[in-house]
């Protein structure tokens, strides 16, 4: 009987496939996954318009800023192992998602960091985690710089913003006057992105990368813009208004970094640069990672956060700020 019951089910999944749209589907393969990890879609209002956001999970608030051309959905994964301990709130950037969308704003990271700072306090956030991938890793850590009094620990995530780093792969193909491989507006171009940001892809039906494609297309203009505003391209170099080796100098905040030691986005030497300058800071590079470790290796990764606040839990973590200097954990 139970045979029966699962090759009935098997034959119904599959004609679903068939005849339902992909942007249906696409759409109940995100909804899945928020439902798995707990969250639930919000929006709240700023000047600049409308963010949305996912929360859910009981403990210490954990705010959490994707990367460049990504959005809230990123996230998914990692928060099904750390929504039971912390309290999500993963947030679409203004630019990314369904979050406001205006070619006219300025998306450098300080006008970024502004438009955080209003969704914090629209949602009465006093004191948090906060964590960023790549771009957001970058606004991530210049919001700590400025807000320091209001951060918990600090989660950089393959970030961005490193000045001192080497040149990754892409940082070369922008050198080279080619177009960065994360600027993609074509299925065949997104094809290339999801070989280019996994060391080993997790699985992703064709309908998703169909989908995610489109959406790709559709905002090529505006991430264009937006790539220029963060990069600040000129002479073949990149060109940083904020470099977090800089920013994060002297930091009164504990300071995880999580890199994937095959990341072709960003330099994973970038970590170590880091942590010269950052004076309570960890680095956990994990081997055989690319550049998005909460999607590709999500239950490792949210274990590393979970053990960096332990160990929180158990050390002095802020010294007077005279006493600061460049130290490992």
């Amino acid at each position: 009987m139970m045979k029966k019951i699962s090759a009935i089910l098997f034959v119904v999944m599959v004609f679903a496939f068939w005849v339902i749209p992909s942007g249906q589907l696409f759409q109940l393969g995100v909804s899945t996954e928020r439902y798995l990890a707990g969250l639930t879609l919000k929006t709240v209002h700023i000047s600049d318009g409308e963010i949305a956001y996912l929360e859910g999970g009981t403990g210490d608030t954990l705010v959490l800023l994707h990367g460049f051309g990504a959005n809230k959905d990123n996230w998914n994964r990692l928060a099904m192992h750390l929504s039971s301990d912390f309290h999500i709130i993963a947030v679409d950037l203004p630019g990314f998602g369904d979050s406001v969308k205006n070619i006219n704003l300025d998306h450098d990271v300080a006008a970024q960091v502004s438009r955080v700072n209003e969704f914090v306090n629209a949602l009465n956030l006093t004191q948090f985690h906060l964590g960023g991938n790549s771009m957001g890793g970058y606004v991530a850590g210049n919001y700590a710089a400025a807000f320091s009094d209001k951060i918990i620990s600090l989660w950089l995530i393959n970030t961005l913003g490193v000045a001192s780093a080497p040149n990754s792969e892409m940082f070369e193909m922008i050198v080279q006057q080619q177009r960065p491989v994360i600027l993609a507006k074509t299925k065949a171009e997104y094809d290339e992105l999801i070989s280019y940001v996994f060391y080993q892809a997790p699985f992703m039906p064709n309908f998703f990368i169909i989908e995610l494609a489109k959406q790709a297309a559709k905002d090529f203009s505006l991430h264009s813009k937006i790539f220029q505003d963060i990069h600040h391209l000129a002479d073949e170099k990149i060109n940083f208004t904020a470099p977090l080796d800089k920013t994060l100098a002297r930091l009164p905040v504990p300071v995880l970094m999580t890199w994937g030691d095959k990341d072709r986005v960003l330099h994973p030497d970038g970590a170590k640069r880091l942590a010269e300058v950052i004076p309570r800071s960890k680095v956990d590079i994990m081997e055989n990672v690319g550049h998005l470790p909460m999607i590709e290796q999500p239950a490792a990764t949210a274990e590393l956060f979970l053990l960096f606040n332990k160990e929180l839990e158990s050390k002095a973590w802020v010294p007077p700020l005279t006493d600061l200097h460049p130290s490992p954990l």
